[in-house]
């Protein structure tokens, strides 16, 4: 589970801003929290709300960033740029690194790992485990400069150190040379973290359900789709080599393969007889289509525990269908396994204390004058039980709403 994620000088985030999932001491909604085995609880969802270009999307793409420049780690040539590094725009000093850190779980252990880049190298690196409630460092790494904190992780690491780039995060280098000390928070954040693109979704999900071999993520969406009350009775996938993309067929974005997804629908044509008709996806709403997208990694996250970061989850769905979705991830019932769900909205509907507490409401706000994005709690803010906390947000008492006086 994600405990929190730091991000600084990174697009508007020019200062350390940090999306925390720790719970308060607040006692709504117990459900929400995931009880940990220290006491501490940690938050099954967070909504983050904002006026547009208040920078909401800066902070998911930090995180996805973050991942990005993680994953591609092993693969990058020693000359290659770092991608999606984009620091503070305006400052006149530009070579300045950017700043990454996340704290999680895994394994039954909480670990600490973060790096610092510019475009070109990896400036700060560091890793520590906490095995109880002491920390104990893995390794810190200063441009070329590698500290290892006891011996076996001199032994087993130091060697790796040759074998690294200054392009190259050495979490991922040591891993890929079989490090059993970086293994496990690797493999956590390649597979256990992931982010929904609801401009260009059709990446993520394709192959997903190509390989749905069990039918299980067919029913899934299945159901996803009758819970939103959409007319489809089921759909199909049929994939092939590319061929130049007709216009039933969908590109998956690398030019190896297209896809042709159909949704079935059953009409009554009269009083007694119902008729199936079958449509191509492309035909179906933006909405639908990003709900079919979209199930895929929702599925993914439920069943194995992992966090899922979405950018505007409730573009083109309607409200009472994206309270559903945070309801599954809220309830143990449907999120046994301590899946998470981090997401940007607009939708006040979910501005209220029947259904989320106070931290798990958080604001974007920036300064015009100086371009900086805050990033802050509902929690910070001394507000009565009963408060209507949609009414006080739209009146501009929390910040983070547009001035259209």
């Amino acid at each position: 589970m994600l405990i929190r994620f730091r991000v600084s000088n990174y697009r508007s985030f020019k200062e350390t801003a940090e999306l925390s999932m720790k719970a308060t001491a607040d006692k709504e909604h117990p459900e929400n929290v995931q009880q940990q085995k220290t006491g501490k609880g940690i938050l099954k969802s967070v909504a983050i709300f904002g006026a547009n270009a208040a920078g909401k999307s800066n902070l998911i793409r930090a995180l996805i960033a973050a991942l990005v420049i993680i994953r591609t780690s092993e693969t990058r040539q020693i000359d290659a740029p770092i991608p999606m590094v984009e620091p503070f725009a305006f400052c006149q000093n530009q070579e300045k690194e950017t700043s990454f850190e996340f704290e999680f779980i895994t394994s039954g252990n909480r670990y600490l790992y973060g790096f610092s880049c510019t475009e070109k190298n990896i400036t700060e690196e560091h890793l520590t485990v906490f095995t109880s409630q002491r920390p104990t460092r893995i390794f810190t790494r200063d441009s070329d400069s590698y500290e290892f904190y006891n011996a076996e992780a001199r032994s087993q690491l130091q060697p790796l150190t040759a074998r690294n780039t200054a392009n190259k995060l050495f979490i991922a280098t040591a891993t890929i040379w079989n490090s059993s000390l970086t293994k496990i928070p690797y493999l956590w954040l390649k597979y256990h973290i992931d982010a929904f693109d609801s401009t260009n979704p059709v990446i993520q999900s394709l192959e997903l359900y190509e390989n749905d071999k069990t039918g299980k993520l067919h029913a899934f969406t299945n159901n996803l789709l009758k819970e939103a009350d959409i007319n489809i009775a089921d759909f199909s996938i049929e994939s092939r080599e590319a061929k130049g993309t007709p216009q039933v067929f969908l590109a998956n974005g690398i030019g190896q393969k297209e896809y042709r997804i159909m949704a079935t629908h059953y009409v009554r044509t009269n009083e007694s007889d119902t008729t199936r008709y079958s449509l191509p996806l492309q035909n179906e709403s933006k909405g639908t289509q990003n709900l079919f997208f979209m199930s895929p990694l929702i599925q993914g996250a439920l069943e194995y525990g992992s966090v899922l970061c979405i950018d505007e989850l409730d573009s083109s769905i309607h409200p009472a269908l994206l309270l559903h979705i945070v309801q599954m991830f809220n309830s143990p019932d449907t999120n046994p396994n301590g899946a998470q769900l981090i997401m940007t909205s607009h939708t006040t509907d979910l501005l209220s204390t029947s259904m989320m507490r106070r931290d798990q409401i958080l604001f974007v706000e920036k300064n015009n004058d100086t371009g900086l994005s805050d990033l802050y709690c509902l929690s910070d803010f001394s507000t009565r039980t009963r408060e209507d906390i949609r009414k006080a947000y739209i009146a501009g008492r929390f910040g983070a709403v547009p001035n259209i006086l």
